[in-house]
């Protein structure tokens, strides 16, 4: 999978999500109704799953949904870039914004890491689903709880199902997680055969313009 391809994925897949369950539970209670496209890439382009998506893109709920787990990634890819480099860890000087930079710069000037950054992109994907798929369910939970409050026929077992696939949500993320860090690591391991000197030489960089911003 490229970068740009997981960038467009990520950014109409909540929309698709909210169709499908917008379907589900418009179907469960019979409150409305609507024909799901036969192919998934039929609905992609429309403005049935482009509004909601770019709504959803504007706020923070994906970021936050997933942040527990981005955090996890980030920051054991941060201590290995330190470890191989034998550079002893400041975590005010060595941030993850300040390493993320050189981790990527050097994936994307090896050619030997183009296949295992597709792969962690692809797994980049089904991670941030994950994330949208447990905000749109627990959004459709409230909604649900909602219908069933009122009297909707079916209300209470949407509740039910939306609160059930949300839970799955986090054991779900929790594995991905652990792949993207295995990723990682293979990422790492190359970048410590192929280009060790370039990565030591750039964290001393970093440790340069930290020291001389305090100066």
């Amino acid at each position: 999978m490229s970068l740009s391809l997981q960038k467009w994925l990520r950014f109409v897949t909540p929309g698709f999500l909210i169709l499908v369950f917008s379907w589900f539970l418009g179907k469960a209670t019979g409150l409305w109704g609507f024909q799901l496209p036969e192919k998934p890439q039929e609905a992609l382009p429309t403005l049935t799953v482009l509004i909601p998506a770019a709504i959803y893109y504007l706020t923070p709920l994906r970021s936050s949904s997933n942040q527990k787990y981005f955090n996890t990634v980030t920051e054991t890819l941060r201590q290995r870039l330190l470890e191989i480099s034998g550079i002893n860890d400041d975590k005010s000087i060595y941030t993850w914004n300040r390493l993320r930079g050189i981790f990527f710069s050097l994936i994307d000037s090896d050619k030997s890491l183009e296949k295992k950054a597709s792969i962690a992109y692809f797994n980049g994907y089904i991670w941030t689903t994950i994330a949208d798929i447990r905000v749109v369910a627990l959004s459709f939970f409230a909604l649900s709880v909602g219908f069933w409050l009122a009297g909707a026929p079916n209300g209470g077992l949407c509740a039910v199902i939306f609160l059930v696939l949300a839970a799955l949500s986090f054991p779900a993320s929790s594995y991905v997680t652990k792949q993207h860090v295995k990723i990682g690591e293979e990422q790492i391991e190359i970048i410590e055969h192929n280009h060790l000197a370039l990565l030591k030489e750039k964290l001393g960089a970093v440790r340069d313009r930290f020291n001389n911003q305090g100066n």
